[in-house]
């Protein structure tokens, strides 16, 4: 006897209310300081990345304190690294924002 697959359609399928009823997490992403708000002032690079602590704004509009590396700083922002890999960031945040851990 023929099956809905080998006839070339689909059979509906039903998936039970609390399935359809979640809303799906979208990754967030980090926003990061834009060229106009750092200036055009010198950026210094770490030779070692140094431990610190920096409030993160997401997207969402969320503000997160997260652990992290400052990989490169100015005199108003600091670039830090955070995450692990395959969600790992870089982000450029106010320096006011940035703490040595």
């Amino acid at each position: 006897m023929p099956t809905p697959a080998t006839l070339g359609y689909r059979t509906h399928v039903r998936y039970s209310e609390g399935m359809t009823d979640r809303p799906r997490l979208a990754q967030r992403e980090p926003r990061s300081l834009q060229p106009e708000q750092m200036g055009q002032l010198r950026v210094s690079t770490a030779a070692t990345p140094q431990r610190v602590q920096a409030w993160v704004l997401w997207e969402d509009g969320v503000e997160q304190l997260v652990q992290a590396y400052a990989i490169a700083w100015t005199k108003r922002a600091v670039r830090v690294r955070f995450g692990a890999p395959p969600h790992q960031h870089e982000v450029w945040v106010w320096a006011g924002a940035v703490e040595r851990a």
